[in-house]
């Protein structure tokens, strides 16, 4: 079976799930590729600074971790969306028959996220006949918040028509996604949830030991708008106002952008919270490991991976809703309103009680039954046998 796995935004800009899927197939026999269109912005990679010897601007073949990688970095056009996703496309169609000369069509086309992986796998379709599956990631189909309800414009609507409407099997990886997704399909296509993929191997719990009196709490994520650090401070703050028994790490990058001392200025138990930058996954696996419980208040997900690590090691999690119930049941945590730090405040309040009356064999359970690596391959090698 040759599949080749399409992603809208791949590595160094994200995109490390695609890595690990690929190297998982692999392992089960499948010969698996990877064609990365990667979008360099301009905020991060300024002109003075940019290394095109670093980044190529035309395709270039190379290996990955063992997989095969035909790569092109993208600059986009300033304020020019539309122009942006057709720029980006276009070469992705060029990368495709550059990929075809090498190693021929592959028997089908694994696109990650309708934006706009989905629409650059239509158009081959269209072309060439090569059928593909569509894992959809994006949280904001979820449509949980009205931040992610802003991300639905009019001229993206025939760009998710096509991308939606021409695949053979529409994968989202939260059921929460498919109401949404299912106002752009044109005609009839199958749907199947199939969660993230996490390391449960790596990510698993040690015998825990109270090192001392206080309740730890561990949030894993940066400062970005969606993970809602505006909400989380706020009822941070109220937590502690009541009670002086617990500690929050928050582990994650671009906490030193002056939007975010601005928020930091403003909370009241500064003590009561710790930073330690961004980690490699043994820190977080080490941070997850000394915690009681997990918190994460974003006002975007759709199926958070953060969440599944911490499961993994055991950890309840206080989470808002935008965490999908098909991860987070409630045996496995405490869900709260979206974008309501009163409502996060006492859920809290209610898990720094009771964390230890949750069984963390049977949310580790949960989680290796929906999200390790041999239960979702295999539920994704099920889908794509008929398209052979």
């Amino acid at each position: 079976m040759r599949v080749l796995l399409l992603p809208a935004w791949y590595l160094p800009e994200g995109g490390q799930f695609v890595r690990h899927q690929a190297i998982a197939l692999r392992e089960q026999g499948v010969d698996v590729r990877i064609l990365a269109n990667v979008t360099l912005g301009w905020h991060k990679y300024k002109w003075q600074a940019f290394n095109v010897a670093s980044y190529p601007l035309t395709p270039f073949f190379t290996v990955e971790d063992g997989i095969q990688v035909l790569r092109s970095y993208t600059r986009p056009v300033p304020k020019a969306t539309v122009l942006n996703i057709r720029l980006w496309t276009r070469r992705t169609l060029r990368m495709y028959d550059a990929y075809v000369q090498q190693y021929g069509h592959p028997d089908l086309i694994h696109a990650h996220s309708a934006t706009w992986a989905a629409y650059a796998a239509a158009l081959i379709k269209q072309k060439y006949g090569t059928p593909y599956v569509l894992t959809e990631h994006r949280g904001m189909f979820g449509c949980r918040s009205d931040y992610a309800r802003e991300f639905f414009r009019k001229e993206f609507e025939p760009f998710f028509r096509i991308g939606f409407s021409s695949a053979s099997c529409i994968i989202p990886v939260s059921d929460q996604l498919i109401p949404t997704i299912r106002t752009y399909c044109d005609k009839d296509v199958p749907f199947r949830v199939i969660s993230n993929m996490v390391d449960t191997d790596f990510f698993c719990p040690l015998p825990r030991t109270r090192a001392g009196q206080k309740v730890e709490l561990v949030s894993v994520n940066g400062f970005y708008r969606e993970k809602g650090y505006d909400i989380l401070l706020p009822a941070w703050d109220l937590l502690c106002d009541r009670r002086k028994d617990v500690h929050l790490t928050i582990v994650g990058e671009n906490f030193d952008r002056p939007d975010f001392r601005v928020l930091w200025s403003s909370c009241r138990h500064q003590e009561s919270v710790t930073f330690t930058g961004e980690l490699t996954r043994d820190g977080v696996r080490e941070h997850l490991r000394k915690a009681d419980a997990f918190v994460i208040s974003s006002r975007v997900e759709a199926e958070p991976v953060a969440v599944l690590e911490a499961m993994a090691t055991g950890l309840p999690v206080v989470a808002s809703d935008v965490v999908p119930e098909y991860e987070m049941p409630s045996s496995c945590g405490i869900r709260v309103s979206v974008e309501d730090p009163v409502a996060l405040a006492d859920a809290l309040d209610r898990m720094a009680d009771s964390f230890g009356r949750y069984d963390s064999a049977a949310i580790r359970n949960h989680t290796i039954a929906i999200a390790s690596r041999r239960n979702v391959t295999a539920q994704l090698i099920d889908v794509y046998r008929p398209l052979r």
